[in-house]
């Protein structure tokens, strides 16, 4: 069944929740180029590891089931101060209707601390403004559920047990070496920067905390 899955397949990524899966279709759909956990950061305490980095836009994106914790949001704030890279948290899994995408959320922080003032309805509205309804409709698809979803290859399932018994640090070794492969092979490509993005780069461009945080070298996430 699929609440017992720890691991979902989607192009050569091992994700690590339905949400996430449901969150890299969406991108997908929106024609938005992404790396998955390509970035190990430092953190006060420690290290944090973004879920999402989109190169062509210049932001991390963080999947929560529900609202991060304080001590996540702190990471988070931290990562900025470190990079001057935007965190943007998704929450909730994306689903659709006729209207639009719904029950989600994104928090972001903004000269006025961190809100809720990005609506992923409000996003998609101006995607169909944009970019007319066939692609309207492509995304909104993008995240209803698939029957396929519960079936698994025999491979995948003997993968999934594998992970499981090997123990956590080494389970994640295992899983940041694949990304390292999958992510420096997407990247790799060539491609141009999508009109998805260009609106994206170009709203975030604009915001004040670009300059307010300083840069700071990024460290590959390593086994």
């Amino acid at each position: 069944m699929r609440e017992r899955r720890t691991v979902y397949h989607h192009k050569g990524y091992r994700l690590r929740s339905y949400t996430e899966l449901m969150w890299a279709r969406l991108l997908d759909a929106a024609d938005i180029f992404y790396l998955y956990e390509p970035h190990l950061q430092r953190v006060e305490g420690g290290a944090y590891l973004p879920d999402f980095y989109l190169p062509n836009v210049g932001v991390y994106l963080e999947v929560k089931g529900v609202d991060p914790t304080a001590d996540e949001i702190r990471k988070a704030d931290d990562v900025m101060g470190r990079t001057g890279t935007p965190v943007i948290f998704l929450i909730g899994r994306p689903m659709s209707d006729r209207n639009g995408l719904m029950n989600c959320g994104m928090l972001a922080k903004s000269a006025c601390g961190w809100n809720r003032n990005i609506c992923p309805h409000d996003l998609d509205q101006v995607y169909l403004h944009g970019m007319g309804h066939a692609p309207w409709l492509k995304l909104l698809m993008s995240v209803r559920e698939d029957d396929m979803d519960r079936v698994r290859r025999v491979s995948e399932i003997v993968e999934e047990y594998c992970m499981e018994t090997m123990g956590r640090p080494a389970m994640e070794s295992h899983l940041r070496m694949t990304h390292k492969r999958v992510n420096d092979d997407r990247a790799s490509g060539h491609r141009e920067i999508s009109a998805p993005e260009r609106a994206l780069k170009m709203f975030f461009d604009r915001q004040a905390i670009r300059a307010v945080f300083a840069k700071a070298p990024l460290m590959e996430a390593r086994p």
